[in-house]
């Protein structure tokens, strides 16, 4: 250990507390701070303080990368090889294994891209229409590109081989520092936006780090510790120990040592820059720098506070900041807030008309609120804090609003030269100009048509980004609106219910403050969408029929045939087959006016996905096959993918297990190929019930798993919670019923959280099968009699009937036949409601199963040979032969 190392000003404790763990036994610790507390200056003196070797991985580079290219390493990557090398080093052994995972890895990823890139298909959209405008984006359900689910598997095995090269490594007194852990959301693959100062999803930040990678590594490397360094705790997975501290500003004697450090040793000086700044260190160290640049003296100081008024530092420093630097200088620092990445090449080009000193760019990267980005890049390129970044724009809009348009236009002006149309777009909308929003509309087609909701968020992002949204809700609130709904619809898909709707709700708003009746159609379709996703059905059906109204009155056709095709399916949900039929022909026939096929194969997939509820198994499988047919003559894999998955479920309903084999293995196949995780996901879910159905229960739990954490990865929590419950009912079958019973209580916490009224419903009919599986009578009749309620509350008739004809096989195994048969002839009742024969079946054998227990024996016999007609009628095998016995058994009791 360096004992002669200076000292850092202000962080004496942290030091003396870095040697203490060193000592200790814990393997991590996170120091954690608002910005501008010093934390990588920090994490530069400890490593003086290691006994052997320290080294920084420097996240922050990977800001400036918006959108990695496909044949480049993604930020995971970079980051095992970075520590390949230098743990390699370090065990002076290398890393022949992780080498030769990579090497494969390499290998496996280019053979996938160069056959999707063989295999990719042009599709251009018509008129520039959006994904609400298309119904490609209501049944689309995938977010992100081919390559996905194979890097995040080759993430895995690497990580793996990592770890073995490591294993017979001693570590001892070495450390690994990572700064800054809030950029470690590269790693999550989640969603991040710094408009506004806000991340997506960022309650996940740091998941993969501290949940997959550090335990496989900390496990293997004996003796290796771990320094964290960021704005917010990174919570470790538990068994690891780790100990966090908060940095928090200087006490005035630190801050007053610091000025004196730099030779601003007035008393009354440093007692202003106290006032100022609280101890902030980012700020002290700012306003020191401002002062010295330009000469500012104790009275400067004084004119500051008059200014400040006790307000944050946050709030007035960079505005007062920009307005004393003269005025060349002030162009500068102008011009790169602007552009938003200070790359040189850029203000170069946006300045070239303006007045400047030689060293403009050098005089700006001196300022410490601008940082380099350095490894990995192939060109230097400077980051300006975000609040000073929004305080200069700030200042501009307001002081000289003409001059922020001038810098936005001649930035625009730049980025079409070099041929970066994102950039260039997002400079226009910026200054108002919304000449190019056909260039935009293609841009989030092409997303949207490749199935890539993540580049489709980025495009949206140019307009709804806080100075764009500003100024295009003064000369374009519909292109916001859209941009808005758009939004919304892709968080619709992603699972997430509360941000669609929010979204939506906004896009609303601005629709009808503007009158744009297309656009509020638009948000109220996607409401609609959400509240049939929660099972809201009555509610979806009033905002859809609300939103083909205003479809009519706008001569909105597209979005019109939408909206009949979602009330179908409500419709459909709601057991009532003949209004779903209706407005299924009405969506056909405008689809057909339109000259839509890919629509014309939505109503297809709608009718037999509707078909099957009502259990018309065959005509639902003539549908489906309909569908494949339309969608394989586009070339539209996933529709193809979609239809699949229900036909294998159909296929599995009627007892013909390899056929349902064969549909749900292409179906899971084509998924995979075009890297669609939340279809991959429902068809391993079905794949569950056929395993099953088998009798491998393992494997059904295999893929019950395997569906959740590719839910997981998309943020989708209703699948999560959906997964959870099909456990349940696997582990039911394993006679495993107080485990079944705690997966059925984290799922109805889950399905509150999410308000899923249908989630809660199907938590309380599976509590009351498990109830009645431990013999807990009395318990399971009120579950499921609350379930009942649940069901009909929500216009679930096919749950009502579930709920029931459980709740009579309750009574009968309570000796109350009466209140049995009364329960599954209501069954019986909605059954015939629904239309469904099938249903119909079920709710003859359990009223057949009631009179027996009540002594009707020929009646019994009566229903029992009416349920098995009608079993032999549907083709489902496996449950005529269960009537079949039931017939056999009554004549023995007679």
């Amino acid at each position: 250990m360096d004992h002669t190392a200076m000292p850092l000003l202000g962080r004496e404790d942290e030091t003396a507390e870095f040697e203490a763990f060193l000592r200790g036994d814990d393997r991590v610790l996170l120091y954690w701070g608002v910005a501008g507390q010093g934390k990588s200056i920090l994490v530069e003196h400890l490593t003086t303080r290691c006994p052997k070797d320290g080294y920084v991985v420097d996240l922050e580079y990977t800001a400036g990368r918006r959108n990695p290219s496909l044949d480049s390493a993604d930020a995971a990557r970079e980051l095992l090889d970075e520590l390949a090398e230098v743990l390699g080093g370090w065990c002076k052994t290398g890393t022949p294994t992780y080498h030769h995972a990579a090497d494969r890895a390499d290998a496996d990823e280019q053979a996938l891209l160069t056959r999707n890139v063989t295999q990719k298909a042009t599709m251009i959209a018509r008129g520039g229409s959006s994904i609400v405008g298309s119904p490609v984006s209501l049944n689309a359900g995938s977010i992100t590109e081919p390559l996905a689910n194979l890097r995040a598997l080759n993430r895995l095995k690497l990580v793996r081989a990592l770890c073995d090269d490591l294993r017979k490594a001693d570590l001892s007194d070495r450390v690994l520092f990572v700064d800054t852990t809030e950029r470690l959301y590269y790693l999550d693959e989640v969603a991040h936006f710094e408009a506004d100062g806000g991340a997506r999803g960022a309650n996940e930040i740091g998941h993969w780090f501290a949940n997959r990678f550090v335990p496989h590594l900390l496990s293997s490397a004996k003796g290796l510790k771990l320094v964290l360094a960021g704005r917010e705790p990174v919570p470790m997975k538990p068994g690891i120990r780790c100990q966090q501290r908060e940095l928090r500003n200087w006490p005035s004697a630190d801050s007053d040592a610091y000025l004196a450090s730099r030779g601003q040793e007035a008393e009354r000086f440093q007692q202003a820059v106290y006032r100022l700044c609280k101890g902030h260190p980012g700020w002290t160290s700012m306003l020191s720098d401002t002062a010295a640049i330009l000469d500012w003296s104790e009275i400067d100081l004084f004119e500051l506070e008059r200014i400040a008024r006790d307000r944050p530092a946050e709030d007035w420093l960079p505005r007062v900041f920009l307005s004393r630097i003269p005025e060349h200088r002030r162009a500068v620092v102008a011009a790169a807030a602007t552009v938003r990445s200070v790359v040189k090449e850029a203000i170069t080009a946006v300045l070239e008309e303006a007045p400047q000193d030689e060293q403009w760019f050098e005089s700006l990267t001196a300022y410490s609120f601008v940082q380099l980005r350095r490894a990995h890049r192939k060109r230097s390129s400077w980051h300006i804090h975000p609040l000073v970044r929004g305080a200069i724009l700030s200042h501009l809009g307001g002081q000289e609003p003409l001059r922020l348009m001038e810098w936005h236009g001649r930035a625009a002006t730049y980025f079409s030269r070099s041929g970066d149309l994102e950039e260039e777009l997002y400079h226009r909308f910026c200054s108002g100009d919304t000449s190019k929003d056909g260039e935009w509309h293609r841009l989030f087609q092409s997303a949207n048509l490749a199935c890539d909701y993540d580049s489709g968020l980025r495009v949206i992002e140019l307009v709804t980004a806080h100075e764009a949204r500003q100024v295009l809700l003064r000369t374009a609130p519909g292109l916001v609106s859209h941009a808005l709904t758009l939004r919304s619809d892709i968080a619709h898909h992603q699972g997430r219910l509360d941000d669609a709707v929010s979204e939506a709700k906004q896009a609303l708003r601005i629709a009808r403050e503007e009158s744009l009746e297309r656009e509020e159609a638009k948000a109220l379709l996607i409401l609609g969408l959400v509240s049939e996703r929660r099972s809201e059905l009555t509610r979806a059906k009033s905002l859809l029929r609300e939103a083909f109204d205003l479809c009519l009155t706008s001569g909105d056709t597209q979005n019109g045939a939408n909206c009949q095709l979602h009330l179908g399916s409500v419709a459909a949900r709601q057991a009532d087959y003949v209004a779903a039929s209706k407005c299924f022909s009405v969506a056909a026939t405008l689809y057909e006016k339109l000259g839509d096929e890919l629509g014309e194969g939505n109503v297809h997939w709608q009718h037999g996905t509707a078909l099957r509820r009502v259990g018309r198994l065959r005509e639902s499988r003539e549908a489906l096959r309909l569908a494949v047919l339309k969608y394989r003559g586009l070339g539209y894999r996933l529709g193809m993918a979609n239809a699949l998955r229900e036909e294998g479920g159909i296929y599995l309903r009627e007892g013909r297990a390899k056929k349902s084999r064969n549909a749900l293995h292409e179906a899971l196949g084509l998924y995979r190929e075009i890297g669609d995780r939340l279809g991959e996901a429902a068809c391993l879910c079905e794949l569950s019930f056929l395993e099953l159905t088998d009798g491998d229960a393992d494997a059904a739990q295999g893929s019950l798993r395997e569906a959740a954490s590719l839910y997981s990865s998309i943020g989708n929590e209703l699948g999560v919670a959906d997964t959870t419950l099909l456990s349940a009912q696997v582990l039911i079958h394993q006679g495993a019923l107080d485990e079944a019973l705690a997966h059925v209580s984290r799922a109805s916490t889950a399905y509150r959280d999410l308000e899923s009224p249908l989630g809660r419903a199907n938590c309380l009919l599976l509590s009351g099968v498990i109830r009645q599986s431990n013999g807990a009578l009395p318990e399971s009749s009120v579950s499921l009699a609350r379930a009942v309620q649940a069901f009909r509350e929500i216009g679930n008739a096919q749950g009502e009937r579930l709920a029931l004809g459980e709740r009579s096989r309750v009574a009968v195994l309570e000796g109350d036949g009466d209140l049995a048969v009364r329960l599954a002839r209501r069954a019986l009742e909605v059954s015939s409601f629904m239309g469904s024969k099938a249903a119909m079946a079920e709710s003859m054998v359990a009223l057949g199963t009631a009179e027996l227990a009540n002594g009707r024996t020929r009646e019994a016999m009566r229903v029992f040979a009416t349920g098995h007609a009608l079993f032999e009628e549907l083709g489902i095998d496996r449950q005529a032969q269960e009537a079949s016995s039931m017939i056999l058994r009554s004549a023995a009791a007679l």
